[in-house]
Order: C-alpha cells, then structure tokens, then sequence
C-alpha cells in the first residue's frame, strides 16, 4: 500500500507568489491611472482662465448688431463648491434681452472655457452658447439653425477708434495681397448712426451682389449693412485692416488700406 503523497510545498509557495504578483500589478496599473486621471483633470483646470479674468459687463448681440442685450458676467459662484463644470452669476435685464435675443431667456449662468472662451448654461447647466475669443475684446458664437451672437467687451474695444478714422477707399480682397475692387467708406450721414458706403466700379459680380450701401462702427467692430437690411461684422486686425468674422463663415473678406 502506498503512503500518501505529501503537498509540494515548493509549488504552492510559486503559486502564492503569482497570485501576489499578479495583484500587486493590478494595484499599481490601477493606482497609475488613477494618477494619469488626476494629472489630465488637473490639467484641464489649469488650461481655464478664471472666472474673475472674465467676468466684466458685455454686450451680447446678433451678427448685424441692431439687436442688444446688456448682460453682466459675475465672478460669484453659483451651487456647490467645485462643481463640476463650475459656473458663476450673471445678470441680464430679462424682459429687454427676451425680444432682442431670442436665447436669452435660456442663460442662467456662464463658466470659463479652454483659450479664454465664455460659456453661457441654463438652468439645468446645459451649454446655451459658447463663445470664443476673438479679437478686440470681442467673443464670438455660431448657434446651430439660429446664426452668429457676440459678446463685446466694452473696456476692451478699442476706444480710441472713431468713424472718421475709416473714412476713405479700402480694397477689398479675398486673399491677402490680391485686391479685387475698393470700397469707400464716407461720412455722408444714412440715419440710425450710419453713413453711406459704396463700391466702386470693377467689382466681381458676387461682390456687387452683396450691395453694401452703409457701415457703422459697433463696439470696435466695423458692420457694413446691404440694402437688403443684412450685416458683414469685420474685426480690425493688427496691421491695420479689417477681416470678416467668422472668416469661416461664407466667402472670406478682407479690407485694407490701397
């Protein structure tokens, strides 16, 4: 009769060591990534401006300009401490924005984007409209099906800029360096803060489409209005021209100085 075989106590001890191996691994895979999860989090917050950066009285208003809502960006913040996104008071004059901006009735508080950008939520946090920087203290945004809003900085346009300094001839371009036609810009008065615009001969025919016959300067950005009743927003940029916001949108256009 054969005794009993004893345990392999050498192979046990290898399998208990496997197993512990195995699970150390998992805690430190699991701990890495924890920390990855942390680092990437920590980084985003880092990449977002603070809300007082931001927070100034603005002038949100539709692509054309005649449609204005004075809104106020606070830096108090609103719910639970470290929400997740975090977002701060606002006040707007309710009834007034309601018949000028159509979805201003759905803003009920803003947060700091990435690159300085201006998001509007409502009240259950949804994002309402984000608005990226643009330049001369002014913020832009395209609404799906309803078109382009900007927020305008006041403080921040550039206050020094009067109409008189844009009267006279401007090329007009679609690349830079390649004028088309020119386009002058006069001080004969068109009423409603306007002054009659109008091009001049040898324009393409989808310029002359366009029929702009006034301009006015809103905010630091300079509109040029069509007979039609319909508004191109151009931003000064710093060589001196004037580029067509959002260039993205339709034909880009360039002015400049012949």
């Amino acid at each position: 009769m054969r005794a009993p075989s004893r345990p392999d106590r050498g192979a046990w001890r290898r399998g208990a060591a496997l197993v512990l191996s195995a699970l150390t691994l998992g805690a430190l895979t699991l701990g890495a990534l924890t920390l990855m999860r942390a680092d990437r989090a920590a980084a985003q917050e880092a990449a977002l401006p603070s809300a007082g950066a931001l927070a100034a009285d603005y002038r949100l208003t539709n692509a054309d300009g005649d449609r204005v809502c004075l809104i106020a960006l606070s830096d108090t913040p609103l719910g639970r401490a470290r929400a997740t996104p975090e977002r701060f008071a606002l006040t707007l004059d309710r009834a007034a924005c309601a018949s000028a901006i159509l979805f201003s009735v759905d803003i009920a508080s803003w947060a700091p984007g990435p690159g300085h950008a201006i998001r509007l939520h409502g009240p259950d946090g949804a994002l309402v409209a984000e608005f990226t920087e643009g330049v001369g203290g002014t913020w832009e945004a395209l609404r799906e099906g309803d078109g382009v809003y900007f927020l305008v900085n006041p403080r921040l346009a550039d206050p020094g800029l009067h109409a008189g300094d844009l009267v006279g001839a401007w090329d007009i371009a679609e690349t830079a360096g390649k004028p088309l036609c020119r386009l002058e810009l006069t001080d004969t008065d068109a009423g409603g803060g306007t002054f009659r615009a109008r091009l001049m001969p040898g324009c393409p025919a989808r310029l002359v489409a366009l029929a702009p016959d006034r301009w006015r300067l809103d905010s630091g950005s300079l509109v040029l209005l069509t007979a039609r009743g319909e508004g191109l927003r151009f931003a000064a940029q710093e060589d001196g021209g004037w580029e067509k916001v959002p260039p993205e949108e339709g034909t880009p256009l360039l002015l400049s100085r012949p």
